[in-house]
């Protein structure tokens, strides 16, 4: 083995190497940004001088245009003691402690068996996920775009999962612990699809695959236990809404989750205007007077100032589905969100349209 100054140099000249090396840029993106944890002696294991690297949630590695004398087996120069920041990275393989800043992970996380040791924004979690339920003494590590560092490292955790929506606090947070992005929307229109595909890597990561592969088997059962009951119901088209404030609304098209379990379900989604990458529209209530067939379901939870019982004084009242009784409330569902979110929304409308209202009956000050 190198001496310590040997290696300071050899790690040098290897991120020297990477800056310049013809890897592709697919394979090799940001190549400054990746720490060496070591050199592997043997280039049968990914092709002659191969570098084991580790950027954020995943250790790669990538062959680099090495010197022959950089890879015989005398070389095997364990670097991981020149970046400490990123040790944690050897210590386990399978994480047992795990921080989650994003709603979506979290109750994926949950579906698996691991109750995270904290989560960002629990209180809102509780008012507009619900499901998973969090423990009451879950600890909450601030916002999920913007967390707590300080309590994030006193919890000590061995993985921090975070959504696109916490990127800018990344390489922060690496520095506590290996961080790994988990994107149901991609912006392609199945989210549902997305979240399945989902779960099995973060199955894969937290070492739960049969887990994983449990929990979509189960939600594939429901789907289909849950359309068959709709069987011999004639169900009208519908519109799947949340309220911003009294005169906006959210609507979610086929595109969204919800609108991935409408066609699991079998129903048809009325709204088929443009929506964006999260797949809802953005529109005033009175553009759903001219859906004059159309049942609408109203998602918690409900700004304040919003009620939804007929009143001829206001847009919502003047509806044709509002006066004619079109309206079902269901409770509070992660639009956003994962499997668990897509299975409580089914059962919630299924359950809505059988005589089984369900609701939590809760107001949220937005």
């Amino acid at each position: 083995m190198p001496s310590l100054g040997q290696g300071r140099r050899m790690l040098r000249f290897l991120r020297q190497c990477l800056r310049t090396s013809p890897i592709p840029r697919a394979r090799c993106a940001n190549a400054a940004n990746f720490e060496i944890l070591q050199i592997l002696p043997d280039p049968a294991v990914a092709g002659s001088g191969s570098i084991c690297l580790a950027r954020g949630d995943a250790v790669k590695l990538l062959t680099a245009m090495l010197p022959t004398a950089l890879r015989h087996g005398a070389i095997a120069l364990a670097c991981l003691a020149l970046v400490p920041r990123i040790a944690h990275a050897q210590t386990s393989t399978v994480p047992g402690r795990v921080v989650v800043l994003d709603w979506t992970a979290t109750a994926m996380v949950m579906s698996l068996g691991i109750n995270p040791i904290g989560v960002g924004d629990a209180d809102l979690y509780r008012i507009w996920v619900g499901e998973p339920a969090l423990p009451p003494d879950m600890p909450d590590v601030g916002l999920r775009d913007t967390p707590s560092l300080e309590t994030i490292a006193a919890l000590k955790p061995d993985l921090i999962i975070v959504s696109p929506l916490g990127a800018a606090a990344r390489p922060s947070l690496q520095r506590i612990a290996p961080t790994r992005e988990v994107a149901v929307h991609s912006g392609t229109g199945d989210p549902l699809g997305h979240a399945e595909a989902e779960l099995q890597a973060l199955g894969k990561t937290v070492g739960r695959e049969a887990q994983a592969q449990a929990v979509t088997t189960r939600a594939e059962t429901e789907f289909a236990s849950l359309r068959q009951r709709l069987t011999g119901t004639a169900m009208p088209r519908l519109l799947v809404i949340q309220f911003l404030d009294k005169r906006f609304v959210r609507v979610y098209g086929p595109a969204s989750l919800f609108g991935g379990v409408l066609q699991r379900l079998g129903l048809t989604n009325a709204w088929h205007a443009p929506t964006n990458g999260w797949g809802f529209a953005l529109t005033g209530v009175e553009k759903l007077a001219a859906f004059t067939d159309a049942e609408i379901l109203v998602v918690d939870p409900l700004p304040s100032e919003v009620t939804l019982a007929p009143d001829t004084d206001s847009l919502w009242g003047n509806l044709p589905a509002v006066r004619q009784g079109r309206v079902k409330r269901l409770a509070a569902t992660w639009p956003f969100g994962d499997l668990t979110a897509a299975q409580r929304f089914a059962r919630l409308l299924v359950d809505a349209f059988s005589g089984n209202r369900a609701t939590d009956g809760a107001n949220a000050r937005f």
